[in-house]
């Protein structure tokens, strides 16, 4: 198509201007004219895999295309596999968790529905499920761009019998996926065809909430416009918001080590590599997710114990080159002040001393003593410039408030990071629950970042507004949403989002619309 209109602009301009654009975006703009096309480049950094037919193949054509597989640096796997029918659940005291996604007949038969939609009653119950939990995401805030989009597909969702039509459809593919591995032998091969590939992130939550899938794969983008499916998750998790998931022996329940297959190949295949992976020059970042616990609470003391025995240590101790380390874990509030949990000094598991390069450290959902904490924080190398700690569960009789005042009195005393200049501190963000006696939303959590380094640098007040508080007042930190990179909001009560025009008043919300 002409385009006698079109004023040539730098390179340089296009890159500032479609590094704010959406892989799609940018693909849509190309397609304008042959100029456009040709000033700005095809943007493909990452590939997705997972038991999915369309996945597969555009993984594979894009490991095999002789210019594209240059350009990738990441392999996200989903490992959130589709449900076949309602999940059988343990019997244990923790309550009800995802073991099989296998159909059991005396379970199926309870959850036969048949009527207008004919499909089951399990199938229309999570689509409803769906929809309640995307209203109560929302709840009474003001529409976002995202939001208008997520209301064009739920005006146009099919009936539910043509939904459950094709969720049968991708339930057959799957099948097919898992019974010849061709997602595994995939993952093989593009390992070894993407030269410049720096990262693999394994995840069971892909799909996200309806129609706000945290990674959009070729299988999500090819559903039809509105349809509802229970969405998948994966790995074992907890539906209550104060529990972790049960972390079940293998060797009790082999069913749940096909749930990982993602997982174990991936670790399987990098631990075959010539050379290991965390003595290779340029293993720069490490992320650790760890689900710690047992089928009974006299499992947690041992489970947790078994950091001490070294070989984290030893393992983390190969990769000196390491800038970036983040470790997650799991623990159980309502256990938060038992002795099944015992101390694990830091230094005993993050051979930081190993680490002189290190930028960013990140711990979550551990249980730490406040004097160990602070002892780590000092040893960390004159590198370090981000420091995030969130949901940590203080053994001792330590607390956040106790723990910032401590920090503070040591950086002024010079006694703690006293080699660095004010400029070069590490900056200090804490995470927390984002609870407040309003329904619990997994994802969300509060941030505190400014109030932290304001407190630390003797300009402000101790965030925590006394000893032992394990909450902060409104007008301290911010919002944010680990599944919607869009939600960040100021962490004030509901009159000042109405001010701040993100929340409707009450006389204008309709709680059963969205």
């Amino acid at each position: 198509m002409p385009c006698a209109s079109f004023v040539p602009l730098p390179s340089e301009l296009w890159g500032c201007i479609t590094f704010y654009l959406s892989g799609t975006d940018i693909k849509s703009l190309r397609l304008t004219c042959t100029q456009v096309n040709n000033a700005v480049p095809f943007r493909l950094d990452r590939v997705f895999l997972s038991a999915n037919p369309l996945n597969i193949e555009v993984f594979r054509n894009i490991a095999s295309d002789e210019k594209l597989r240059y350009l990738v640096t990441e392999v996200i796997w989903d490992e959130a596999r589709l449900t076949r029918g309602p999940a059988r659940t343990s019997q244990t005291d923790r309550g009800q968790e995802l073991l099989s996604d296998e159909d059991e007949p005396n379970i199926a038969e309870g959850h036969k529905y048949r009527g207008e939609t004919c499909c089951p009653k399990w199938f229309k119950d999570a689509c409803e499920e769906n929809l309640r939990i995307l209203r109560s995401l929302k709840s009474a805030d003001k529409d976002r761009p995202e939001h208008i989009r997520c209301r064009e597909q739920i005006l146009a969702q099919p009936p539910l019998e043509e939904c459950w039509k094709y969720y049968q459809h991708l339930l057959r593919q799957q099948n097919q996926v898992l019974a010849d591995d061709s997602d595994l032998e995939a993952f093989s091969f593009g390992v070894k065809q993407f030269p410049a590939l720096k990262k693999v992130t394994i995840t069971p939550a892909a799909h996200g909430n309806l129609f706000s899938p945290l990674y959009p794969t070729p299988m999500i983008r090819a559903f039809p416009k509105g349809f509802n499916y229970p969405i998948p998750r994966g790995w074992l998790y907890f539906k209550s918001y104060f529990g972790p998931a049960t972390a079940y022996s293998w060797n009790r329940y082999p069913e749940l080590r096909e749930r990982y297959r993602g997982f174990c190949t991936a670790m399987r295949v990098l631990a075959n590599e010539p050379n290991s992976v965390l003595k290779n020059p340029g293993f720069r970042r490490l992320d650790i997710s760890l689900l710690v616990g047992g089928e009974d609470e006299s499992d947690l003391e041992p489970c947790w114990r078994s950091f001490l025995n070294g070989r984290l240590h030893r393992a983390l101790s190969e990769a000196t080159e390491i800038e970036d380390f983040r470790l997650h874990a799991t623990f159980d509030d309502e256990l938060a002040y038992n002795d099944a949990y015992p101390l694990i000094p830091l230094r005993n598991i993050i051979p930081v001393e190993k680490w002189p390069n290190l930028r960013h450290f990140e711990l979550s959902s551990f249980s730490i003593s406040q004097d160990d904490c602070i002892s780590f924080l000092g040893t960390l190398p004159k590198t370090i410039r981000s420091i995030e700690l969130s949901m940590l569960d203080f053994l001792d009789d330590g607390c956040w408030y106790s723990m910032l005042e401590e920090i503070q009195r040591m950086v002024s005393e010079g006694t703690l990071w006293r080699d660095l200049s004010t400029t070069c501190r590490p900056k200090i963000t804490i995470g927390l629950s984002a609870v407040d006696g309003a329904p619990p939303t997994f994802g969300r959590a509060k941030w505190i970042e400014k109030e932290v380094r304001d407190f630390v640098c003797g300009s402000g007040s101790n965030p925590f507004d006394e000893p032992g508080s394990i909450d902060i007042s409104y007008g301290t930190g911010v919002l944010k949403d680990a599944f919607d990179p869009n939600f960040e909001r100021p962490n004030v009560g509901p009159k000042d989002l109405i001010r701040l025009n993100i929340r409707k008043k009450a006389s204008d919300w309709d709680y059963t619309k969205y």
